[in-house]
């Protein structure tokens, strides 16, 4: 009896209904869609943290196989910088401070700055380790955008 009931009724649906579903389905819609922009600033990001995170450390791998580097930290109480014979590792300022040398070259788009421990953190009759620090930082907004640590073996 039931299912003859609902057979015979062909009413449809209202205007109302129909314009309450599509107002529903409109607010899916777009917030569905907010969604997408957003992973794709969000890809960017991290697309551009990671090539700087490379750019660290092969600024970090330069200067620890620089000879003229190594070099430099045999030398004790160093006043002035050295002289590269290596493009790789060039730089614009060097200063220091009781416990640290700082240099300070840019790789496009970003500054550098290069911190190494004056005095090893290991050393013995063959060989001593100085701790280097390589920061990555965006010219635009002065914020660090990554930081690698390593070791120079001299």
């Amino acid at each position: 009896m039931i299912r003859m009931k609902l057979i015979r009724n062909e009413r449809g649906v209202t205007l109302i209904e129909v314009l309450v579903s599509i107002v529903l389905l409109s607010i899916i819609f777009l917030s569905v869609m907010r969604f997408f922009p957003q992973m794709g600033l969000m890809n960017n990001q991290n697309q551009d943290k990671a090539k700087a995170i490379n750019l660290a450390k092969e600024v970090l791998i330069n200067w620890q196989e620089s000879s003229d580097v190594k070099w430099f930290l045999v030398k004790t109480d160093q006043a002035v910088g050295f002289t590269p014979t290596d493009s790789k590792v060039t730089y614009n300022r060097f200063y220091s401070d009781p416990t640290y040398y700082y240099f300070e070259t840019t790789k496009d788009p970003y500054d550098v700055n290069i911190k190494i421990k004056r005095f090893p953190e290991t050393s013995s009759r063959l060989s001593s380790i100085h701790s280097i620090v390589v920061q990555l930082i965006d010219k635009k907004n002065r914020h660090v955008i990554t930081e690698t640590f390593g070791y120079v073996k001299r």
